[in-house]
């Protein structure tokens, strides 16, 4: 096969980005989704050429995204406090904005590998026998939008963010009640919200009680199908065969 000799100085010149393989592991487990690690790559990859404030349209036009959506992937990093945006001065008077991501590995080295991760227990299906304290904020982002298959918003995360600093819903029940909206197929936060305000005027304290109303409504629904027989009104009901009627 004929190589191309101009492809092959550009691949040769181009150098590497380096990744460490901890990243690539665990980023899920630190909230990152796939479109925002793919960003993180396209950033680093300019950083580690000395270009420290990167360009949303050419990451864009290497991704084939707009410049917009690059930037909005960036913004939501910065909410999960995964980078930050530090602006300088430059000596023309330009203002410049440069990326930090040290909160991202700082968020890396908290990550307790002995244990099983949160994203294997996401991935079990039914109610999550952990621990409260197990499960963060990041966990219950990344949930969400792997189960809604898509990145957030800024206004979806924003409603997330008050269920945990106005609300004070217990993230094991934000985790049990995204569960359930995907078993009724019915993926939307207001729906998944109303779950949780239900279960706030229940006053319910721990997965159990949840667990316990599911099986009464069901013991529920069973009795009125047992009682629901459509019995005809013209027969003697001392001498009738009842298995005709099951």
């Amino acid at each position: 096969m004929e190589i191309d000799q101009n492809n092959l100085m550009s691949f040769l010149k181009s150098g590497q980005t380096t990744l460490n393989n901890f990243l690539l592991q665990h980023y899920r487990e630190i909230g990152l989704n796939n479109d925002e690690l793919l960003v993180y790559i396209q950033t680093k990859m300019g950083a580690d050429h000395g270009d420290l404030e990167p360009s949303t349209e050419q990451i864009g036009q290497v991704l084939g995204w707009s410049a917009k959506k690059v930037f909005s992937h960036l913004e939501e990093m910065r909410k999960k406090g995964l980078v930050k945006f530090n602006s300088r001065h430059a000596n023309d008077g330009r203002v410049t904005t440069e990326l930090d991501f040290m909160p991202l590995y700082v968020a890396l080295f908290k990550i307790k590998v002995n244990q099983e991760s949160t994203n294997d227990r996401i991935d079990k299906q039914g109610l999550p026998a952990t621990e409260e304290g197990q499960i963060k904020r990041a966990d219950i982002y990344n949930l969400i939008e792997q189960e809604f298959g898509r990145p957030l918003s800024q206004i979806e995360m924003e409603t997330i963010k008050n269920w945990f600093d106005i609300d004070h819903f217990k993230p094991l029940f934000i985790k049990a009640a995204v569960q359930e909206a995907v078993l009724n197929g019915a993926l939307n936060l207001r729906y998944i919200e109303t779950i949780l305000v239900s279960w706030q005027k229940k006053n319910y304290h721990s997965l159990n009680d949840i667990t316990n109303e599911k099986n009464k409504h069901q013991q529920y629904k069973q009795l009125q199908s047992d009682e629901a027989i459509d019995i005809p009104l013209d027969i003697d009901i001392f001498n009738v065969d009842w298995n005709k009627f099951k």
